[in-house]
């Protein structure tokens, strides 16, 4: 599923890190160039990246920007603390206000992930229902916790045939836990 929020629903601008906002003043007064981003987190995860590098290609599309995005794990495999998640290159002066919503929809998800496999580790022969909704602060970060849960669900019914999240709380998620 494509992420259901349109790059013009949202002035990235608005939400992003003022120190990225001036970042793009001094690109803009100094001349671009083409940078590399490393996304990480500072804890041991599990990668769950789709929806934040969807995000990244609407919002290149959006733009009219050519961007690279090079993914370094698998869904649902186990990342150290501080190991990149994966590799972003563009233009810096497209690219820098992208970075607090891109960590916002990266880092999220990887925790979920990481906790629901924890869970379904610590009871194997437990069935879950992701019951996130409820608990969130709105639609984005209800589908990153179903996204993240499901991935760390699918990555324990995996490696370790535990049974994990059957379900969820909404139709908007489902198919997270149905694909």
């Amino acid at each position: 599923m494509q992420n259901t929020h349109a790059p013009s629903e949202i002035n990235v601008s608005l939400w992003t890190d003022k120190y990225f906002s001036n970042t793009k003043t001094i690109i803009e007064h100094f001349g671009d160039t083409e940078v590399t981003y490393a996304f990480f987190l500072r804890r041991p995860v599990l990668c769950a990246t789709r929806l934040a590098t969807e995000w990244i290609q609407t919002q290149a599309l959006h733009r009219g920007i050519e961007v690279s995005i090079d993914v370094t794990h698998e869904e649902g495999e186990w990342v150290g603390a501080g190991e990149p998640l994966f590799y972003l290159s563009g233009s810096f002066f497209h690219l820098v206000e992208l970075e607090t919503l891109i960590l916002q929809k990266l880092g999220s998800a990887c925790v979920a992930a990481y906790n629901a496999y924890e869970m379904c580790e610590s009871l194997p022969h437990v069935a879950f229902l992701a019951m996130d909704a409820r608990h969130c602060a709105g639609v984005d970060m209800a589908e990153m916790m179903a996204y993240g849960v499901s991935v760390g669900s699918k990555a324990a019914q995996c490696r370790l045939k535990a049974v994990g999240f059957i379900g969820n709380a909404t139709d908007a998620t489902a198919h997270f836990f149905w694909s």
